[in-house]
């Protein structure tokens, strides 16, 4: 280290460092020499000198220079490192920022490019593509609304086609009859309800078809059990009213006399006309007679009519049903007479159909009397269907023969 002397003569002061400052951070201050002092003044030889007391100017320190000297140059060489670390991270950060934006921008033009492709696309068919769907959606609703109006229209005529054969199928059986009104129901169900859909409404109109073909054939199957009961009590008739033709004609060949009591005769006329009386006890209005059909005999004497129709009356009461007006009719004595001369029973002949057809119904009992006729009826759920028929009058003959009642009756 240089030594700088603060005092002239050849004492001097103690040395004072020198610290060198850093490379282009610190200017070294100047070096102000002491005064010398003038020899006169300068004390004897062999005497020491006087220390001065003034301090030597030291010369002033940077903040980091009041560290060790030694440590300095490592110091400023860490600062560079820093300084050179710091802007390379600045300088990677941005040029990763770069990149990232310089990607983000083709993207953004790429997506740009496609929705501009797609726009012009778009743009080009979409006149044709709006029209097409506003003729399509017109059409498609002309035809939904045109096969709704026909699947109606054909489901309402099904429903009264099957009404229809209800009414003229009274003797089909309640099963069948059953099976078929609960399809009509439904099928007026989905025709009436406000938002159906068409295959349902399709679905329930052809569910009338199989139980109405059941009604159908049952009636078919009824009407020709009936027409043989009718041609094989016809044919009884026949040959019983020729055993008793034989029988009679040979009493009266053996006796000359004959003990049965007739009724009507050729002429068409009745003789012992009787009031029947209601249920209720008012009598009813005489029937005029019919003429009893020629060649046939008749045989036993005439019954209560008005006892009858108090029992059939007592029925329908016992069933919630109303009180007919009962009528003696002479026609249905004579043929319960006929019956009981052949000793069988059979309708009388009047078909269906026929403009003057009423509902029949037949019977004999014994022991005979009126509650066991009703009874009997009763047993016979065609013959209690009639009895308990929406009717307003009963017509009614009543005969008694050997112990038995014979009836004939109709309804109007």
């Amino acid at each position: 280290m240089p030594l700088i002397p603060t005092q002239a003569g050849h004492a001097v002061s103690a040395p004072v460092p020198v610290v060198p400052a850093p490379v282009a951070s610190v200017t070294a201050a100047p070096v102000v020499p002491a005064p010398a002092l003038p020899l006169d003044d300068a004390p004897p030889l062999g005497t020491a000198p006087e220390p001065d007391l003034q301090p030597a100017p030291q010369p002033a320190l940077q903040p980091d220079q009041q560290s060790d000297p030694q440590t300095a140059p490592a110091r400023s060489h860490a600062r560079q490192v820093v300084a050179l670390l710091t802007a390379g991270a600045v300088l990677v950060a941005a040029g990763g920022v770069w990149a990232v934006q310089q990607e983000r921008g083709e993207r953004a033009e790429a997506q740009r490019a496609a929705q501009s492709r797609v726009d012009s696309a778009y743009s080009a068919v979409a006149p044709e593509l709006a029209a097409g769907r506003v003729e399509g959606l017109v059409a498609g609703t002309a035809v939904v609304t045109a096969l709704r109006a026909d699947a109606a229209a054909t489901g309402r005529a099904a429903v009264d086609a099957a009404h229809g054969t209800l009414a003229a199928s009274a003797q089909a059986g309640d099963a069948p009859r059953g099976a078929l009104q609960d399809a009509i129901g439904g099928a007026t169900g989905a025709l009436d309800a406000p938002a159906v859909s068409l295959t349902t409404v399709r679905a329930s109109v052809a569910a009338i078809a199989a139980p109405q073909q059941a009604v159908l054939e049952a009636q078919a199957a009824w009407q020709a059990a009936e027409d043989a009961r009718i041609a094989a009590e016809a044919a009884a008739a026949q040959a019983a009213a020729q055993a008793a033709a034989a029988r009679s004609a040979a009493r009266s060949a053996s006796s000359g006399t004959t003990t049965r009591r007739s009724m009507g005769t050729g002429a068409g006329t009745s003789t012992g006309r009787s009031v029947g009386t209601s249920s209720g006890g008012a009598p009813s209005a005489p029937a005029a007679d019919a003429p009893a059909p020629a060649g046939l005999p008749m045989a036993g004497s005439e019954a209560s009519s008005g006892d009858v129709g108090a029992a059939l009356n007592a029925h329908r009461a016992a069933n919630g049903l109303g009180a007919l007006s009962i009528v003696r009719s002479g026609s249905r004595v004579e043929h319960a007479m006929q019956m009981a001369a052949s000793d069988s029973i059979w309708h009388s002949g009047t078909r269906a159909g026929s403009p003057k057809a009423r509902p029949e119904i037949v019977g004999r009992v014994s022991p005979g009397n009126a509650t066991r006729m009703i009874a009997a009826y009763a047993a016979s759920s065609g013959h209690n269907q009639q009895m308990l028929g929406n009717y307003s009058t009963a017509y009614i003959g009543a005969v008694s023969s050997d112990g038995w009642l014979y009836t004939s009756i109709t309804f109007g």
